[in-house]
């Protein structure tokens, strides 16, 4: 009896406070379902409510007033999950250019996307609301771009045009001579830049000096009755600038230089043990920020360093893919390896660099989870924490309030290979429709 009077008391609370809210005004929805996985630090609702007003999410909850204008979205006994969009970390399958190795890290990968008009409905039919694309090539291929998926430009617009340097180590000593050249170079220009700063402050000191004592010596001509001294046109003496100018840096030493400086993050690409080992020989007590993105195959050595690289704290970009362990048919689960050794930055994506790796990538991560994989710990890797690796997370990751209202209604348990996108909104419009879009096919 005492505990239902309290649940009465809590409810009527609740309906109280929102009750007492400012009314909503301008274009309001409400999403009700039995399931939102909101990956705002807390656990999920169920049997709960989200409400958008323009764009923005204004309230979630069990307890939600839904204004009579509203449009109703009621989904609850479908079996209907909403999540944040899914995000890629590396989309390159958008990309159109080809680039040969070498030091090219001048280049953005958004000037080498040329794409079709329709290109978002091959993402938005998966899930994805937002994607990062690494500029082609091998060595220091360029940096790297961020896109929310809506535009329909060729060249579309971006959330960041340039991001991370993206690097690619390999146990050659090519690649390792590239790397360690390009940080010389760059810590060579910071201290051209220091020393010609010095320079200049010398030279501005020796300057205002030397002005206030010509001041002074006019002054005192002009006390005896003296003339001062008239200079011809063009003969001015030019002092140093007011303001320092610090000496141009080369286009492909400016991302290194910035590295350097701790202002960029490095994507450093690798696929074995020994690239890892060779990146640590190249760092060795640097303390420069970089995240690393592997690749491996059927088989893989990457346990071998996993303590290393999660000792590291680097952010850890993995393929979703079960593998085996060398000359053995010993299967083994690397990304919740990872996180057993408390790796707490982990990305997953495709296994596969295409819109093939992408459709099978929930069914990939589907059997990390049941090979051990938290699925708490999958569904981020999936979605906030790539958002977090671009710093998007403001943008898109999460359902909060006070948030953009971008999420996906899914079907039925995100990680069931049956399950589908039902539906996909961004920013409070919604992009995607399955039941618009196959009837769209069939016509």
């Amino acid at each position: 009896m005492i505990i239902s009077l309290l649940l009465i008391t809590l409810t009527s609370s609740l309906a109280w406070q929102q009750a007492d809210e400012r009314e909503l005004v301008g274009r309001v929805t409400a999403y009700r379902l039995d399931r939102i996985e909101t990956l705002d630090g807390g656990d999920h609702w169920t049997n709960a409510t989200v409400l958008v007003q323009d764009g923005i999410i204004q309230r979630i909850g069990k307890v939600v007033i839904i204004p009579e204008y509203a449009t109703v979205h009621d989904l609850r006994g479908t079996g209907a999950v909403m999540t944040p969009p899914l995000v890629l970390s590396h989309a390159n399958f958008l990309q159109s250019d080809r680039r040969d190795g070498g030091n090219n890290s001048r280049f953005i990968a958004a000037d080498s996307l040329w794409l079709a008009a329709d290109w978002q409905t091959g993402l938005w039919e998966y899930g994805v609301g937002m994607v990062a694309v690494d500029p082609p090539g091998n060595g220091a291929p360029g940096r790297t771009s961020v896109l929310k998926v809506a535009a329909s430009e060729k060249r579309p617009e971006t959330l960041v045009d340039d991001l991370h340097l993206k690097l690619n180590m390999a146990t050659n000593s090519s690649a390792k001579s590239l790397i360690r050249n390009a940080i010389k170079a760059a810590e060579a220009a910071i201290e051209n830049e220091i020393q010609a700063e010095k320079d200049w402050k010398k030279s501005r000191k020796e300057w205002d000096a030397k002005k206030e004592e010509e001041k002074k010596a006019a002054e005192a001509a002009k006390a005896n009755g003296e003339k001062a001294k008239k200079v011809k046109d063009g003969e001015e003496e030019q002092g140093p600038p007011e303001t320092f100018e610090a000496p141009e840096i080369k286009d492909n030493e400016q991302a290194f230089v910035d590295w350097v400086r701790k202002e960029r993050t490095v994507q450093v690409h690798m696929r074995s043990a020994s690239d890892w080992l060779h990146w640590m020989q190249i760092m060795k007590d640097r303390e420069e920020n970089y995240e690393v993105v592997f690749s491996m195959g059927s088989t893989t050595n990457l346990h071998e360093v996993i303590d290393s690289v999660v000792t590291s704290g680097a952010r850890v970009d993995l393929p979703a893919r079960m593998s085996f362990l060398p000359y053995t048919r010993n299967r083994v689960n690397i990304a919740a390896e990872f996180v057993a050794a408390g790796c707490d930055k982990l990305i997953l994506s495709p296994a596969s660099n295409s819109i093939a790796g992408l459709r099978d990538l929930r069914a990939s991560v589907s059997r990390l989870i049941a090979e051990g994989l938290d699925p708490a710990i999958a569904l981020r890797a999936i979605t906030l924490e790539p958002a977090l690796a671009v710093g998007q997370e403001e943008v898109m990751g999460t359902i909060a309030i006070g948030m953009p209202a971008s999420f996906v209604i899914w079907s039925g348990d995100v990680f069931d290979p049956l399950t589908e996108v039902d539906s996909l909104v961004l920013d409070g419009e919604e992009k995607f429709n399955r039941e618009q879009f196959e009837s769209e096919l069939l016509r």
